[in-house]
């Protein structure tokens, strides 16, 4: 082929394809970067996991368990013989170191006496109740009828402290000399009668039983509440 023919041929390819493109820089292909495993740590989050599992079970554990202990089911004041209907059962959580009875025991409390004060739906504790006879040696219970104005208006219930003083004969002058004053503890009331007089059984220790008797007689005394002995 002549030249100048061969020149012309390469110009005409030259044209068809176009101008020349620049050449696209490509990224280079990054390498990811290993991360370094900390094999403390994942000791740590794993004794953490084993942790927290034990102690949700300890808790759900303490939770579901319970056991069934004796409650008083009425006020039972001191040294009242019990009764089935002063008693009941019920399932508890009892934390660690409280005294209960078990429920399984509850026929063996019938006749027994209370020790001290009872509340409707305390856990009794074998302390709480006593074979021993009633009153205990040393004291006594006297019955002392009183009629409104001789009683506070608040209530005085079993287990309240209380004094018994008496009182001069209506429309005489006050004593000059210090009352006669009986202190004891409240151990029942009794309904108030048509006329509006109450027995209230006082317990007191035995060289004031006979006083307070002769107190009552008369009728002229009076009940005072008074604090409880820290």
């Amino acid at each position: 082929m002549p030249l100048l023919t061969k020149i012309k041929k390469k110009a005409d390819d030259s044209a068809a394809a176009g101008p020349e493109q620049p050449a696209i820089p490509t990224a280079a292909a990054t390498t990811p970067i290993r991360q370094r495993r900390r094999p403390a740590f994942i000791a740590l989050g794993v004794a953490l996991i084993i942790v927290c599992a034990l102690g949700a079970f300890w808790l759900v554990d303490r939770l579901s368990t319970t056991t069934q202990v004796v409650v008083a089911a009425a006020d039972v004041p001191e040294g009242q013989r019990l009764t089935a209907e002063d008693l009941t059962v019920t399932d508890v959580t009892v934390p660690s170191g409280v005294a209960t009875i078990p429920g399984s025991d509850l026929d063996t409390l019938v006749g027994q006496r209370s020790v001290g004060q009872l509340e409707k739906g305390t856990l009794l504790a074998p302390s709480d109740v006593s074979t021993d006879p009633f009153p205990a040696a040393g004291t006594a219970v006297v019955g002392v009828r009183v009629s409104a104005g001789q009683i506070p208006t608040n209530d005085v219930d079993p287990g309240d402290p209380i004094q018994i003083v008496g009182t001069p004969r209506e429309g005489d002058d006050p004593p000059t000399g210090d009352a006669p004053v009986i202190t004891g503890t409240v151990q029942a009331i009794s309904a108030p009668s048509t006329d509006g007089v109450v027995v209230v059984d006082v317990l007191v220790s035995s060289d004031q039983s006979a006083t307070l008797a002769a107190l009552s007689a008369t009728g002229r005394i009076s009940v005072v509440l008074v604090p409880e002995e820290e």
